[in-house]
Order: structure tokens, then C-alpha cells, then sequence
């Protein structure tokens, strides 16, 4: 963290601000944590363990929504909706659906998540 998010004063490396006064050392953990969350997702995902890169991006997430995390998060749910897609075409509905509800915890409004998750339902009432 460069500045102050209460008065957008320069750190310089400080966690207490020196203009407002405000306490930031637990702020400055919490976006070290995301920073430490984030390099997992992102190995995980280099290795090709979607599940995994999920889950700590999903940490990640929680504590901060830093840009690379959140590139991170569309390009997974682009990767895993094409995944789902061959699942369902496989007729493996229900890996389909396992794999819809780990993407829907992270990024429960996205819109292409909610028409698959309709879809997979659909299919699942027709069996």
C-alpha cells in the first residue's frame, strides 16, 4: 500500500499515517495475505489444478480485489465454462454441476454462471 486510504497521504513505507494518524498495519496484513493467496492461485493455475487455484484465489479475493486477481478470476471461468461445456456434452451432468457450484461460490451474479447453471439443472430434471 502506497497511500492512505482514509487521505491519500504517501506511506513511505509507514503504517501508521502521518498526516490523519490512521492505523494501516492491519490493512497493510490483510494485502499482504491477498499478495500470498494470489501467487498460490496463480501456481496453481500454472499447473493446471483449477480447483486449487480457485479456492486461493478466492482467499484472495476476500481480502483484496487487486486487478491481476480479478484477471485471474475471468480468465478461470472462462477456462472452466468451456470445461463444463464438454462435461455436459459428454453427458456428465453431474460433474458439470460439482464443478458449476465451486465457480459459482466465487462470482455468484456472473451471468453465463447463472444460464449454465439453469441449463444443468434443465438436464438434470430430464434424467
Amino acid at each position: 500500500m502506497e497511500r492512505c486510504p482514509c487521505c491519500n497521504a504517501r506511506l513511505r513505507g509507514l503504517t501508521v499515517c502521518q498526516r490523519c494518524g490512521s492505523d494501516l498495519g492491519k490493512a497493510l496484513v490483510a494485502e499482504q495475505g491477498a499478495q500470498l493467496w494470489l501467487r498460490k492461485a496463480l501456481y496453481y493455475w500454472q499447473h493446471e489444478q483449477a480447483a486449487q487455484s480457485l479456492d486461493a484465489l478466492q482467499h484472495s479475493l476476500l481480502l483484496k480485489q487487486s486487478k491481476l486477481a480479478m484477471l485471474l478470476r475471468d480468465q478461470l471461468i472462462e477456462q472452466q465454462c468451456a470445461r463444463i461445456l464438454e462435461l455436459l456434452a459428454q453427458r456428465q451432468v453431474l460433474a458439470a454441476k460439482t464443478r458449476l457450484y465451486t465457480l459459482r461460490n466465487l462470482i455468484p451474479q456472473h451471468e453465463t454462471l447463472q444460464q449454465l447453471q439453469g441449463f444443468t439443472d434443465y438436464l438434470l430434471a430430464r434424467e
